[in-house]
């Protein structure tokens, strides 16, 4: 069986492997087009419901803005600095597709996630299904942004050259193994991009915010030294951030109202840009999400 090919994919997803497969067989040899396919991995795409999506076959599993659902005696996260944080997003975890995505997720109960605004810090909680508790109102000041239903479907993602996963791969650890290497060539580039929607939300698969936030996280702490040129990584700086995986990532838009800064002096729906939660497998199979980190992209 192909590397990203699974049984209990969806057509689209299946589809989508494909397509991700090919870009690899068309500049790649044939060495290297097997390594870039297994780096493919199946993520859900969480969207609005539109004529363009069967909502018959996608299940509504998640849900931006509104008002969080807190268990009984659980307090209302707050930052480092004791201010509260903004409700982001919660999202169903029975809800999602069977095997999609390819993480160690509890099997029922909601993921909410919390940031402050403008992004800095984060939180992640998960809620068993059936503890008693109900829909908490915000502390006063923290702003409340618009409720929004999402659908999940699956799809197959792909990392971009700079992702520490793809330079372990191909063995790519000098400035000059990345331009020399076909992955950084123009054309496999302009292809990759077709199926790398940078703005959208989703849970699993491999990041889309620029930057890749896998070296902001392995840095440890904020004011930390982290990596800001990917292509200044180090094999130490490539080993640590292989640790993180993708849990969620949502779109930040501020023309939208989603986690927009009221003092920000950008015109409207210039800053746009991703919250990023990542965190690392062994927290994440343990389910310690306060070990989430919160890395926000523009």
């Amino acid at each position: 069986m192909d590397h990203a090919e699974r049984p209990h994919e969806p057509q689209h997803a299946q589809a989508q492997a494909q397509a991700l497969r090919d870009v690899g067989r068309r500049h790649l040899d044939e060495h290297d087009a097997e390594r870039w396919a297994a780096l493919i991995r199946p993520g859900v795409r969480l969207a609005v419901a539109d004529e363009e999506w069967d909502t018959a076959e996608l299940s509504t599993a998640a849900r931006l803005g509104g008002l969080p659902r807190l268990p009984d005696g659980t307090h209302w996260p707050t930052g480092p600095d004791g201010v509260p944080l903004a409700f982001v997003a919660a999202v169903d975890c029975a809800a999602l597709p069977a095997g999609s995505p390819d993480l160690p997720l509890p099997a029922d109960g909601t993921l909410a996630f919390f940031a402050s605004a403008p992004p800095a810090a984060g939180r992640v909680l998960h809620i068993p299904a059936g503890v008693p508790g109900g829909v908490r109102p915000a502390p006063p000041g923290t702003v409340v942004f618009p409720a929004v239903r999402l659908i999940a479907r699956p799809e197959c993602t792909a990392p971009f050259p700079d992702h520490p996963r793809v330079r372990e791969a191909f063995g790519l650890h000098t400035p000059q193994d990345l331009y020399e290497h076909p992955v950084y060539g123009q054309s496999f580039l302009d292809e990759l991009a077709e199926y790398g929607h940078r703005f959208e939300h989703r849970v699993g698969g491999c990041a889309v915010a620029s930057g890749v936030p896998e070296y902001r996280a392995a840095a440890g702490p904020a004011g930390s030294p982290a990596v800001t040129d990917p292509a200044a990584a180090t094999a130490r700086d490539i080993a640590r951030a292989l640790e993180w995986v993708l849990l969620a990532q949502f779109h930040h838009e501020p023309a939208e109202g989603m986690l927009g800064h009221p003092d920000d002096p950008a015109p409207a729906g210039r800053r746009r840009g991703a919250l990023v939660w990542l965190i690392r497998e062994e927290d994440l199979t343990r389910g310690d999400f306060d070990a989430a980190v919160l890395v926000p992209r523009f």
